[in-house]
């Protein structure tokens, strides 16, 4: 996991009915949309891994379409061989016949559809994995820009929406054209002229479906946006933080409104795309019933004149049902499949960004640096002003920090000491200029050996829900007990965690909320200390901690940062103090850098840094001690 050690951390309208509902269907069918090409030759890409599933279900698909449409032509030979001619053998033959068939095809659908789901579930999983590992890609930045909850909605029910389109629509769809292509031919072998008379009523199947898919498309693109904001609203307020925020500030019932709201905007959007296209299909079944009439009206006269035999006109009949039924299918699969297209667009939308930040091409053993950082000219910005312009956080920072240095950055709030950190492992990359650990620019470097070359504390710990021993596991899994228990001894968290009912073995809680801070970062820096880096990148709490706290944490950095480069955003005395550098940033700029006694002499900012905060620090320290 690259630094292995707490990363996570700090760094519609209404649904109506009758005359009304039939208006807004009329004005949303004048938006209509088109099939994507694009999208879905994309898509069907991801069924290129298991061709040979898909070309086994083809040729399943063919010989139940076939198997489905011998029944007439054996009803016809039944009538007129059998039945019209006294031969109850034949009769008995061609019924067996008809079983045999029907066995066989019921079997071999069976195995068609276990196929084709296992292909719908392979297709979904390969699709979760690419949003996850994408997802696990990008940057910071990425997250900080997006809600978690809508990212899961994408993962999980995006990807679980588009089963449907795969099992029902794709397969469908093959399944049907395989239906009437069979279905036509054995009825142009039987009689050409009742098939020219079946197919009249086809062109009402199908061109009223172009204008009804474009809306169901619209429907669900509008839908899954709706699941996106209640899961980002679950994942929120079930959290433990969100849950705390909630109560104090007595929001419970707006929040209950907000969601009331959406899931009542989803249940209309739901119903609305179940009633979409509702005239579309009256109008198939009244065809439906138009074309079997014409063919008794025609066929009866033409055996009443003898130019036709009984058999031929009960044949036809039955396969008449065959021909329209998936006509009726495809229509509707069409609806679907222009729908589908807004799912595959969310889930491409999020596979189509690339992460900012890049793997380098040289790999480098952990533990192999010295721990020497250069900076070089380095600026950065990120996001945009008003006036389009780059947002400038860090301006020609020139900076060298040799093996084994404790850096602390100090500077008022905004001037660019979390940004230059965050530089440091390439969770973000500088705009200009380039950065040096011993003698490789870090973009030269993969991530995971780069990162596995620095451990992070960050000023919030996150914490898994988990055991404390998984917690410290993530940041080197092939630790032993007797490593991990080493660690926490040197963090100065041992005691506390053997005096707890059940050990190493109590769960923490989501983001480790039943322990306190100082109990968070004790246990965040035994984390880094099994990871065992050269590098150590320290965002200091703020948060005010009593003294014993604070001497345990002070004892446990010692022991953290010893042997090792560091870089510190100073929030104690003790820390810029013991500091062999200290950088003073302002407006993105290093205004002056040196020890402490020496800036308090040159650097005016750094005294009013020192006076309006350190100073504080020691005063009641002093007064600590008085009492």
């Amino acid at each position: 996991m690259g630094m292995g050690m707490g990363m996570g951390g700090g760094f519609g309208g209404r649904g109506g009915g009758g005359g009304g509902g039939r208006r807004w269907e009329m004005r949303e069918l004048a938006k209509q949309e088109h099939l994507d090409w694009g999208i879905m030759r994309r898509a069907s890409k991801s069924f290129m891994p298991y061709w040979r599933k898909a070309l086994i279900v083809s040729v399943l698909l063919l010989i139940t379409s076939a198997g489905g449409a011998l029944p007439a032509w054996l009803t016809q030979r039944i009538i007129d061989d059998g039945i019209m001619k006294d031969q109850f053998s034949v009769v008995i033959w061609l019924t067996s016949a008809l079983i045999v068939i029907a066995l066989v095809t019921g079997l071999f659908g069976v195995l068609q559809t276990w196929l084709s789901n296992a292909v719908a579930q392979d297709v979904m999983a390969d699709y979760r994995l690419s949003l996850f590992t994408h997802i696990q890609r990008q940057t910071v930045n990425f997250f900080a820009s997006r809600q978690s909850g809508d990212l899961v909605s994408r993962v999980m029910n995006d990807v679980t929406a588009i089963q449907s389109v795969i099992t029902t629509t794709l397969m469908g769809l093959a399944s049907n054209v395989l239906v009437i292509l069979t279905t036509l031919a054995l009825m142009f072998e039987m009689n050409w002229k009742m098939t020219v008379l079946s197919l009249v009523v086809v062109p009402a199947f199908v061109l009223p479906t172009q204008r009804v898919g474009g809306v169901r498309q619209k429907l669900q693109g509008q839908i899954q946006q709706r699941l996106s904001t209640l899961t980002v609203q679950l994942s929120e307020q079930f959290g433990v933080s969100g849950a705390l925020l909630t109560r104090i500030f007595s929001r419970e019932q707006t929040e209950i409104q907000k969601f009331s709201q959406v899931n009542r905007e989803l249940r209309n959007l739901q119903v609305r795309q179940t009633l979409v296209g509702r005239w579309l299909f009256m109008w198939i079944g009244m065809f439906s019933s138009i074309g079997p009439a014409l063919l008794w009206g025609y066929g009866g006269w033409l055996v009443i004149h003898h130019q036709m035999q009984l058999g031929t006109i009960v044949a036809f009949t039955g396969l008449l049902s065959r021909l329209y039924s998936p006509l009726g299918q495809l229509a509707q699969m069409h609806v679907n499949l222009l729908s589908s297209i807004a799912l595959f667009r969310r889930i491409f939308a999020v596979l189509d960004v690339e992460p900012d930040v890049q793997d380098g091409p040289i790999t480098i053993a952990e533990g192999s640096v010295k721990g020497r950082i250069c900076l070089e000219d380095v600026s950065f910005a990120y996001g945009a002003s008003a006036s389009n312009e780059p947002a400038v956080v860090l301006r020609d920072v020139n900076l060298t920090i040799e093996p084994g240095q404790v850096i602390a950055l100090v500077g008022p709030s905004g001037a660019g000491k979390t940004t230059l950190l965050n530089l440091i492992p390439r969770f973000s990359d500088p705009l200009t200029g380039r950065i040096l650990i011993d003698d490789h620019a870090s973009k030269s470097l993969t991530l995971s050996s780069l990162r596995g070359q620095m451990g992070l504390v960050p000023q919030d710990p996150f914490f898994f829900h988990d055991t404390i021993y998984n917690n410290l596991l993530f940041a080197r899994d092939d630790a032993t007990q007797e490593e991990i228990e080493a660690a926490c001894k040197a963090a100065q968290i041992h005691e506390m965690i053997r005096g707890l009912p059940e050990g190493y073995d109590t769960v923490v809680g989501e983001r480790g909320y039943r322990l306190s801070g100082g109990e968070r970062q004790r246990l965040a820096i035994a984390r880094v200390l099994l990871r065992a880096p050269r590098i150590v990148l320290l965002d200091e709490a703020t948060s005010a901690l009593d003294t014993l706290v604070e001497r345990q944490i002070q004892e446990a950095l010692t022991v953290l940062m010893k042997g090792r480069t560091a870089i510190v955003i100073a929030h104690r005395l003790s820390t810029i103090l013991t500091a062999d550098n200290i950088v003073v940033l302002e407006g993105g700029r290093i205004a002056a850098q040196g020890r402490h006694a020496e800036l308090l002499e040159t650097s005016s900012l750094y005294r009013q840094l020192y006076e309006a905060q350190f100073a504080v620090q020691s005063e009641m320290a002093e007064q600590v001690v008085a009492e």
